[in-house]
């Protein structure tokens, strides 16, 4: 099974803490990068939409499209990794993220857009994969969970920065370019970390193996099989061929289980070893990385719709009624793991909670009641906002290192591909499914003028979607109290501390 060293490698920076600090500056400014594309998408997508004459269900491929593609293949881009070395991949990836977010922005039609978006996510599966491995290999363990820390405060700020530069850049129209400057936006930062990768950042140890094709076709089958036909059959009213489409995601599901299984009895390289979903710790917290990464996503998603097309604001000001929970979030994702080493691991299932809180004084907000202008309506939604947007950093702070604190340290590459698979396969079914929920409610497609919806019309439905986003996050609380209770979360939230209770029982074997 490939590995990933856990000393230092040959020009690993360790003996120099302000090389390190630079090399991981560098890590995550393409973990910024990643977060970014997503995110200032959804401000922008209004405008494409309307720019390129395309409907919602293109819209919600252009952003499902880029993190479909990024989830299937991520844990190949990690295995990819460990057998070619961590530093090459990420170099590459770099690129052509790079390369693809130029074209992106000269894109002359939607399909196109479509199709560099997915360009762009098989890129993102090559470069973000490695930031996770590289990070357990140039820090040293004391420090990781600051680094995890940093790692997802730069989501945040990702999130954050996604909304805010997202509508300023719209508003400036610099150059004539409207929505496409959101995309030339990574061009920069993408150019500056490659220049710096091959100073800063160390080569690993690599270990060959064969590579796992049929465990790839197998997930990106049953992902695509699962995703495109939640949201092309909203749009379609759910037209008989998607239940095929939906069986056929179960017998890849089924069949890639039946497969790895096989090769790894086998002794063959896995894309998803089945032995690392053997312990319930893992289980337990992928599955609330699941709950909890899809009701966030789709918040963004519909916010994004509500205030422009809803609430009538400009991208700039939408951006600007974002505000409030991406602060939020960046604020406790930075003290998040500070408060779990003060309080412990109970630290997760009471973001939740105050996640859900944040919902539900979303849907007292939204109750009916006068008409208010958008701006107002924006103004009375910040302190629902802000409230979930801090339960939602709580959470993702210390989520993926209690997650990684269940793999081995020999499995870094492995585990931290499928926990980001698991993020981004949630990122996706949230836009599908919140964004299918919110089209239905609404009884139109957001932008078809023809159907005479009012701003009322879009609260109403934002209001029946943030059940849904309720829900999600209880189940979230409900998951993380159960990981809590059936692992050791380390105090630091990151792993190479602690793991799951029954490491020990296994006597350091590789499960």
């Amino acid at each position: 099974m490939p590995q990933v060293s856990d000393a230092p490698a040959a020009g690993a920076p360790s003996g120099s803490g302000r090389r390190r600090h630079l090399t991981l500056a560098v890590l995550l400014s393409a973990s910024f990068m990643g977060i970014l594309d997503v995110l200032i998408v959804n401000v922008a997508a209004p405008s494409i939409q309307r720019d390129l004459g395309a409907d919602f269900a293109d819209m919600q491929l252009v952003i499902s499209g880029y993190v479909l593609a990024y989830a299937a293949t991520l844990a190949t881009g990690g295995r990819l990794g460990d057998s070619y070395g961590q530093k090459p991949l990420l170099l590459a990836g770099l690129l052509a993220f790079t390369a693809l977010s130029a074209g992106c922005a000269a894109a002359p039609s939607v399909g196109v857009l479509i199709g560099l978006r997915i360009g762009q996510g098989l890129a993102a599966s090559l470069m973000l994969p490695q930031v996770l491995s590289l990070i357990q290999v140039i820090v040293p363990v004391g420090e990781r969970g600051r680094a995890l820390a940093l790692y997802a405060a730069t989501l945040g700020l990702g999130a954050v920065a996604g909304q805010l530069v997202g509508g300023a850049l719209i508003r400036a129209d610099l150059f004539a370019l409207g929505w496409r400057a959101v995309f030339l936006v990574n061009v920069p930062v993408g150019l500056l970390a490659v220049a710096c990768v091959p100073a800063l950042v160390p080569a690993t140890r690599p270990v060959r193996r064969r590579f796992d094709l049929p465990g790839l076709l197998l997930t990106s089958a049953a992902m695509a099989l699962l995703v495109y036909p939640l949201i092309q059959g909203s749009d379609d009213g759910w037209p008989v061929w998607v239940w095929p489409a939906f069986a056929g995601s179960a017998l890849s599901l089924a069949a890639l289980w039946q497969v790895e299984r096989r090769r790894e009895s086998a002794g063959r390289v896995t894309l998803m070893p089945p032995a690392l979903f053997r312990d319930r710790g893992l289980r337990i917290g992928l599955g609330a990385a699941l709950a909890f990464y899809a009701g966030n996503y789709g918040l963004f998603l519909l916010l994004a719709y509500v205030f422009q097309e809803g609430l009538r604001l400009s991208p700039f000001a939408s951006g600007g009624a974002f505000l409030p929970l991406g602060v939020g979030f960046a604020v406790a994702s930075l003290s998040g793991r500070r408060m779990v080493s003060r309080y412990g691991p109970v630290v997760l299932p009471v973001g939740a909670g105050v996640m859900a809180a944040g919902y539900l004084l979303l849907v007292l907000t939204l109750l009916p009641g006068p008409a208010r202008s958008g701006p107002v309506e924006a103004l009375a939604m910040a302190p629902s906002l802000l409230v979930g947007g801090v339960g939602q950093g709580l959470v993702s702070a210390p989520l993926l290192g209690a997650i990684l604190a269940t793999v081995r340290p020999g499995q870094a590459g492995a585990g931290s591909g499928i926990v980001l698979t698991v993020n981004q396969l949630a990122s996706s079914l949230g836009v599908a499914v919140v964004g299918a929920v919110f089209v239905v409610l609404l009884g139109a497609d957001p932008q078809d003028s023809s159907a005479g919806r009012t701003p009322g019309d879009f609260i109403s439905a934002l209001s029946g979607c943030s059940w849904l986003l309720l829900a999600l996050a209880l189940a979230t609380g409900v998951l993380l109290r159960l990981l809590v209770r059936t692992t050791r979360v380390p105090d630091g939230g990151h792993p190479g501390e602690g793991g799951s209770e029954r490491e020990d029982e296994r006597g350091g074997r590789d499960g």
